[in-house]
């Protein structure tokens, strides 16, 4: 499904032809609850960023930490994450924690060695793309943006028990997507993935 097909797909299940505009908000704010509940391959990310006096800027669009690590191999070190409300109950020295604050994270003890990050993010919006853009949850996932958008329409139009129904179809097809995903990127080992999940992406 592309977004010119989501687009029409919530127009013929809304039944209205008033709405044409207010879809892409639907859709955006669809987007927004996908980011916050979605936990799949599709918006996994490898990616490396280097401190400057220990703090280093979160992706921007960042929502939930699986790994933070420094080095690789034998030198393998995972960072402990640690809530920024607890940060100042650790010195700095021993053992090598994280936390995050304000969109950075911050390392203690202070280090500028690069940090190797595995994340979640909210997806890539559609908003303002050309019509027949697609992005990788979309097109393997659409019942999730179908669904959350027709419920996001309905609450729009005050109708409750529509909205309901929707979004109790929304739950169940993301608990089901995050339990399969769950399995397939179980690490086996710190530096190996079960490639039947594929291995996430990097940038």
């Amino acid at each position: 499904m592309d977004y010119d097909a989501l687009q029409a797909a919530i127009a013929a299940y809304l039944h209205r032809t008033d709405l044409t505009a207010e879809i892409i908000t639907f859709i955006t704010r669809a987007e927004q609850r996908i980011g916050r509940d979605a936990r799949l391959m599709e918006n996994r990310v490898l990616d490396t960023v280097t401190p400057v006096s220990g703090i280093a800027a979160l992706p921007t669009r960042f929502v939930e930490m699986r790994r933070i690590s420094t080095g690789s191999g034998s030198s393998l070190r995972i960072l402990k994450p640690v809530g920024a409300a607890a940060a100042g109950e650790f010195g700095t020295s021993g053992e090598a924690l994280a936390y995050y604050l304000s969109g950075t994270i911050h390392l203690i003890p202070s280090s500028d060695t690069d940090i190797d990050i595995d994340y979640y993010e909210y997806p890539e919006t559609l908003l303002g793309a050309l019509g027949t853009a697609t992005r990788p949850i979309l097109d393997r996932y659409e019942n999730l943006y179908l669904n959350a958008s027709i419920a996001e329409a309905h609450l729009f139009l005050n109708d409750m028990p529509a909205f309901q129904t929707w979004a109790a179809l929304y739950d169940a097809e993301v608990t089901q997507a995050n339990s399969q995903a769950a399995a397939a990127n179980t690490p086996r080992s710190t530096s190996g993935y079960n490639m039947y999940g594929g291995q996430p992406r990097s940038v």
